[in-house]
């Protein structure tokens, strides 16, 4: 059995992640490293109290975000093996961030980070990201590879799927998501995702843009009155509509995180994946981060649970 221990120090969202992952509900789980990224750790740690742990923290996000923006990739052209040369490259200045360090250190299982490689309106772009897995851990250079082929042939459906597999989502859900281009035109694969929950989000609010200090709980008002509500077991997945095969693994995990956790922290965890599902369906486009809570979750774990709001 997990420790809390094992991951008390890492981000409590991406933590709640790792989590279900060393207690095998899940193979695997990751963290996207981007600009909004470290500007939402620099702004939960700045928010603490000057002592010297948030003070160190704070430095290497800092010292992070100051490598990354320095970070330029190029290659000749498009090709297998120019992509894997670049790849390797970048490998190596991501494996030196302070951040990435930090993260891997307080994880006790097996973690790596890896570029990412993606085409966004016509142009290859890139970025990092760093995965975390349990007892099945798969070859870094196996999803290397898999990203480099598909980039090279134009096929990220195919690497969204085998990151989803990675991730232990189900496959209902990946292929709901793999085939989110049939709905070009008509309204996004995350709102989709989100349709069973118009009564429980106060959209008139959220659209205000002025509520990154409003309790979530408010914001998602009679949230849990939907038993979907637990599909949302992951940050950044999108679950099919009404899919059970996702509610049910949804209610293992919070019970397996309501055995380390107080339960408030962890309905806490499902409304905060749930809200970046409402960011990236663009109903909320303005802020940063909304509810308290989902700026809170990029405090250590063991910080955030030890909050007077989370007493059992």
């Amino acid at each position: 059995m997990a420790r809390l221990t094992d991951v008390n120090a890492l981000p409590s969202i991406l933590a709640m992640d790792a989590l279900t992952v060393l207690e095998g509900d899940r193979r695997g789980a990751s963290l996207q490293l981007t600009d909004r990224y470290f500007r939402l750790q620099a702004a939960a740690l700045q928010g603490m109290d000057g002592s010297e742990f948030f003070e160190n923290r704070l430095d290497i996000v800092r010292e992070s975000r100051d490598v990354w923006d320095e970070i330029y990739v190029d290659f000749p052209s498009l090709t297998t093996e120019h992509l894997r040369t670049a790849s390797e490259r970048l490998r190596n200045v991501l494996e030196r961030l302070p951040e990435v360090q930090y993260l891997r250190r307080n994880y006790p299982a097996t973690s790596y980070v890896v570029p990412e490689w993606m085409r966004l309106d016509g142009e290859v772009k890139y970025g990092a990201r760093v995965y975390f897995f349990g007892d099945d851990p798969p070859e870094r250079e196996e999803i290397v590879a898999r990203n480099v082929e598909a980039t090279v042939d134009d096929a990220r459906g195919d690497f969204d799927a085998y990151q989803g597999r990675l991730h232990g989502y189900p496959d209902c859900c990946i292929e709901f998501f793999r085939e989110g281009d049939r709905f070009d035109g008509e309204e996004s694969l995350e709102a989709r995702s989100l349709g069973a929950f118009d009564d429980a989000i106060d959209e008139e609010r959220l659209r205000e843009g002025s509520v990154a200090t409003a309790p979530i709980g408010e914001l998602l008002d009679g949230f849990f009155e939907s038993p979907q509500a637990y599909a949302f077991f992951a940050h950044e997945f999108y679950p099919e509509p009404g899919c059970e095969t996702a509610r049910k693994r949804g209610e293992a995990i919070h019970d397996t995180l309501t055995e380390h956790l107080p339960e408030p922290l962890v309905r806490d965890y499902f409304r905060v994946n749930f809200g970046w599902s409402l960011l990236k369906a663009g109903v909320v486009t303005g802020p940063d981060a909304f509810g308290r809570e989902h700026l809170l979750s990029q405090l250590p774990l063991q910080v955030r649970s030890s909050m007077s709001r989370y007493e059992r």
